[in-house]
């Protein structure tokens, strides 16, 4: 097994502290003195409080070691060569917050010889019996422009929504924060921060700095700018898991990585799991999806990850990664998550119109929790209203769901069938449609086809487009329908498990 080690580069000033000498951190955090006895052969130890009084049982991790905290609420571990230590926050504590962020890590600078203290305080709360969670996935700013694009566009949006959670509301960003740029996490920091709930952070495979080759040594960037790469805590009767699943190469190019949780990882959250009562539920965020509607093994080692979660209560994963919506149900009390793009197709509008490559508009999702259930979930596109979930196009649109030639005209023409894009559509949804006032129907023909809009904004080489496409998709969320030859409205019902009901109507 590769032990992954983080190489600190900070000058170390050391004093002597009983048989062992202190470590004087440089850095952000300042810690205090050595004042705990350390065991032979421990080079971190530290306190944990909550309210300043010491507390028994938290867990502390380096993304190595996990233990607990004793009687007085001290640890201690041997710690090789990582650059973060983490609490993995209580259910009735407080999610520590800097400046917007998460804060539930400290970083560590020493020489190995050295020991260093590494404190935590925290905060008490009753526990939350319900929260929300704001996810967005592929941010992928790499240029000026869609900084501007983001800011000008998209931010008040995600600020008006995220202000309407409430008070126990957190974010999650699940990776491809930036596009092969490290420069811009400073600006990625700044913007995000603005959206007011703090927002926990996914490595993803742009988020490795290309230039450097390996996996460790090309995520230094993203660990110097927003912390560990993998972590947990607790939110009510939630288990927060990030995960890294993008093992990064770089040898032949920005593109060579192999998807899947190391084996460094899957030992770490065995020994996290020991801590967490099966009555509770599970929540993890990875970049890559864990499963797609086609497979129910995307990672390499889907089935290693899955098999460590799948005895609690729940299990809700969340990724990114594909740049369009689909839900994979994988067992009875798993399922996956996965969102379009934030930035839509890399950034590319026409007329100010981005959507993503399945035709969902750029956007992001809101997951609501009560106990250890999964109450409600929802899409949410940039700039449009929140029950913009379907969109219906006439015959003489839809014909486009077949390309675009060179001129701009769908290579094929259907003057019958109309198609609908249901954008956040699963199985276990039903889906209904009227026509001209009649008697609702069920519909399921489900149509293997792209998006209209998608193709007239993303196939080919158009001169909007700011950097390369990925051209549209077929998504798992489109059907068919012939309506009458003198048909004047149709009206499309959709009903999500969750109870919410969304409906679009078209007319001739």
């Amino acid at each position: 097994m590769k032990l992954i080690k983080y190489i600190s580069l900070a000058t170390v000033v050391l004093a002597s502290c009983g048989d062992a000498p202190e470590a004087i951190r440089t850095g952000i955090e300042k810690e205090p003195a050595v004042n705990i006895e350390h065991k032979d052969g421990m080079n971190v130890v530290g306190r944990v409080t909550v309210d300043g009084k010491a507390r028994e049982g938290i867990v502390v991790s380096d993304g190595i070691n996990v233990i607990t905290t004793d009687a007085n609420g001290e640890y201690q571990m041997r710690s090789v060569g990582r650059q973060h230590i983490f609490v993995s926050v209580p259910e009735d504590c407080q999610i520590p917050v800097e400046n917007g962020a998460p804060k539930i890590y400290k970083s560590l600078q020493f020489n190995e010889d050295a020991v260093i203290q590494v404190n935590f305080d925290l905060k008490s709360r009753v526990k939350p019996e319900s929260f929300k969670l704001y996810a967005v996935a592929d941010v992928q700013i790499g240029y000026e422009s869609d900084v501007t694009d983001w800011q000008a566009n998209i931010l008040p949006d995600m600020i008006d929504l995220a202000s309407g959670l409430g008070n126990d509301a957190y974010g999650i960003s699940l990776g491809d924060i930036i596009w092969n740029a490290p420069d811009m996490y400073p600006t990625y920091v700044q913007t995000i921060t603005k959206v007011p709930v703090p927002m926990f952070s996914v490595i993803g495979n742009h988020d490795h700095n290309e230039k450097t080759k390996g996996d460790t040594e090309s995520d230094k960037e993203f660990r110097d700018a927003l912390g560990p790469t993998y972590y947990s805590c607790n939110i009510g009767d939630w288990h927060l898991v990030v995960l890294d699943d993008v093992i990064y190469s770089g040898a032949s190019g920005r593109n060579d990585y192999t998807c899947a949780v190391n084996q460094q990882q899957l030992d770490w959250l065995a020994k996290d799991l020991q801590y967490v009562d099966h009555s509770k539920s599970i929540l993890i965020g990875v970049h890559v999806p864990t499963a797609t509607l086609t497979t129910k093994s995307n990672l390499t080692n889907t089935a290693d990850l899955h098999n460590l979660v799948k005895d609690y209560a729940e299990v809700q994963i969340l990724s990114g990664h594909t740049h369009q919506n689909f839900q994979t149900i994988i067992s009875d009390n798993m399922e996956e998550t996965t969102l379009g793009a934030m930035m839509g197709a890399y950034w590319n509008t026409k007329d100010g119109v981005g959507v993503c490559s399945d035709g969902s508009p750029r956007g992001y999702a809101v997951l609501e929790f009560t106990g250890n259930r999964l109450t409600n979930k929802y899409y949410k596109g940039a700039a449009h209203p929140a029950d913009y979930q379907i969109k219906i196009y006439k015959p003489e649109e839809a014909s486009y769901r077949f390309g675009k030639d060179d001129d701009g005209n769908p290579v094929k023409v259907d003057n019958e069938n109309i198609l609908v894009n249901i954008f956040f559509w699963r199985e276990d949804w039903k889906v209904e449609l009227q026509e001209d006032g009649g008697a609702w129907q069920t519909i399921t023909n489900f149509a293997n086809a792209s998006d209209p809009l998608a193709v007239q904004i993303l196939q080919g080489d158009n001169p909007w487009e700011v950097r390369p496409s990925a051209g549209p998709s077929s998504p798992k969320h489109m059907f068919t329908y012939k309506p009458a030859a003198s048909w004047k409205t149709i009206t499309v019902k959709a009903t999500d498990p969750y109870g919410n009901v969304y409906q679009s109507t078209a007319n001739r």
